[in-house]
């Protein structure tokens, strides 16, 4: 009956989603509404097994035999109305499961978007079609904001304990660059925090992963690097990272270098493009000749690979931010902000590369002049206004 609803399931989910509240939806039709009586839906019963509230399938059938009563509450703006919610399954239609409101008609008209909300051993009802009714999330003064705040999940102490390092960091102002170049805003934060260089794969802090970026003032916000990954050389054309690197590159500053941002939406100004491979579930990197629409296929991770290790990193992370003044080595950092990320919806990763939101930087040079290939990583970035479509909803915490 979802389908009848008269307000946008989506952005009623994205606002319950917003403070990680999970709910059951049903939608409430002419019938049903007369006589109070409405399915229990799948996605309903799933809810209520998974939040131990009530368990349809083991349940006998008869309302009055073997009906279940549970103590509810209707969520208005500013007060609570209580009601019984029954739970039974009838003894004709199969025995398909029911719920019972009490006194819905009072609360709610054919169609509405109800979200009922387990809480222990009650169940508050909110009709989500009800104007300005979702905006008191915000307000823990109002009952359903009070209860966003219930079902807040508690910060791990780690989180709580990096956030106090972080903004004491923010109370010294501006502070001096430990390294001149693009990696001094992480590795000068890293330092203040007392973590040391390396170059494993595991998060930064007890589990948290960091990551630093400079405010930009300019037109285009500065990417974050979500993590970097070295193709499969084996799967890959061009064999190698030099053999990429002497075919494509370019001298600047008397080195060869690759230093480029390739997507999947057009080719960059040397002609490379990504790709993804549905069917080998391939990340590929072509190159497309310009004027033509030949590609050749350079470079390939395993998307598999990519995910995994997109999970791995970032389950859970401060994207730091910094203000910024000066350059090189006199630039100076004033940490400012957190955005506070749990784990990622990695099912949105693959579309996200195929849509160009997910780019990967290639960061390689000649080493010494030998026919060696030095790289700073292959680093896939997104853009912070593109957060929610990869992660949950971030906390903030704003300093200065």
């Amino acid at each position: 009956m979802l389908e009848q609803s008269d307000t946008s399931i989506s952005d009623v989910l994205k606002a319950f989603n917003a403070f990680a509240i999970e709910v059951g939806l049903i939608v409430p039709t002419k019938t049903g509404m007369e006589k109070s009586i409405m399915d229990a839906t799948a996605s309903l019963r799933a809810y209520f097994l998974d939040a131990k509230f009530h368990d349809y399938e083991a349940q006998g059938r008869g309302a009055s035999e073997n009906g279940i009563e549970r103590r509810a509450f209707y969520v208005w703006p500013d007060r609570l109305d209580e009601t019984t919610a029954s739970l039974y399954r009838p003894n004709t239609k199969d025995g398909d499961p029911r719920i019972w409101l009490g006194k819905l008609k009072r609360y709610a008209s054919p169609f509405n978007l109800l979200a009922l909300i387990v809480d222990g051993r009650d169940l508050y009802v909110v009709n989500c079609s009800t104007p300005g009714l979702l905006a008191t999330l915000h307000d823990s003064n109002t009952p359903l904001g009070e209860l966003a705040a219930r079902h807040k999940p508690p910060l791990d102490p780690a989180v709580m304990e990096l956030l106090n390092m972080v903004q004491e960091i923010s109370r010294r102002g501006f502070v001096p660059t430990l390294r001149a170049g693009d990696t001094g805003i992480g590795m000068t934060l890293e330092t203040m925090l007392g973590i040391r260089a390396n170059a494993n794969k595991t998060p930064d802090y007890k589990g948290i992963e960091i990551k630093a970026k400079r405010i930009s003032r300019g037109r285009r916000s500065t990417r974050y690097t979500l993590f970097s990954q070295i193709p499969d050389w084996n799967l890959s054309p061009i064999g190698s990272a030099w053999n990429l690197l002497s075919t494509y590159g370019y001298k600047r500053d008397g080195r060869l270098q690759l230093y480029h941002e390739i997507d999947a939406t057009a080719p960059n100004s040397i002609g490379f493009v990504l790709s993804v491979d549905a069917a080998k579930d391939w990340l590929r990197q072509d190159h497309m000749e310009k004027g033509t629409d030949k590609r050749k296929h350079l470079v390939t991770w395993e998307l598999e690979t990519l995910r995994t290790r997109l999970s791995e990193k970032h389950q859970q992370t401060f994207w730091v931010g910094a203000r910024v003044r000066g350059g090189g080595e006199a630039e100076e950092f004033h940490y400012v902000e957190v955005r506070h990320t749990r784990g990622p919806k990695v099912r949105n990763f693959d579309a996200l590369l195929e849509g160009g939101v997910i780019s990967v930087d290639y960061t390689l040079s000649q080493k010494d002049g030998r026919r060696l290939a030095r790289d700073h990583g292959y680093l896939f970035k997104i853009n912070p206004r593109d957060f929610d479509a990869l992660f949950p909803p971030a906390q903030i915490h704003v300093f200065g």
